[in-house]
């Protein structure tokens, strides 16, 4: 069950990937249990029981203020997901750089039932590059990860030239 699970948030991050990505010149310290999922075109892509943390730069973005890019962002997440509920989104910082954070739920539908996920997508603008910072898994078991995200948040570096 849990494969299926990570193969249908894979799904997800698929769909809103647009290409390969290469090397950001960013660095990650995750806490115990994360591994790197191995072929992944993403250079921080990492699974821990069934759920996903990834950062890939949303190229579509780029350029866009930081409000921009979280409402258009919400749009797609929309338009692949009929049944979504957003959070509130909440302001912060990540490496000294503003971040919106979108949380939201939304359904899987499988053959004869649907799955509820959770995800908090974190949008982040770094030299007119925008950057999403993604942590998500099934909503029953979203609580359990939720002490890594404020880790694995102050262990983002980003590397600036």
């Amino acid at each position: 069950m849990k494969q299926k699970l990570a193969l249908l948030l894979f799904a997800f991050i698929f769909v809103c990937t647009a290409g390969a990505q290469t090397k950001t010149g960013i660095t990650v310290v995750l806490p115990n249990g994360w591994t790197k999922v191995e072929g992944s075109v993403l250079e921080h892509q990492y699974m821990k029981n069934g759920a996903s943390f990834m950062i890939k730069e949303e190229s579509l973005l780029n350029g866009k203020t930081l409000s921009e890019a979280t409402t258009t962002a919400k749009a797609q997440i929309e338009k692949y997901f009929k049944e979504v509920e957003f959070k509130a989104t909440e302001e912060l910082t990540i490496d000294g750089h503003k971040a919106q954070r979108m949380d939201f739920c939304y359904a899987v539908k499988m053959v004869n039932s649907s799955i509820k996920m959770r995800m908090q997508s974190i949008y982040v603008m770094v030299n007119n590059k925008c950057y999403n910072i993604s942590i998500g898994g099934m909503s029953t078991q979203f609580d359990a990860l939720a002490p890594d995200i404020p880790i694995i948040l102050k262990n983002i570096k980003f590397n600036q030239k």
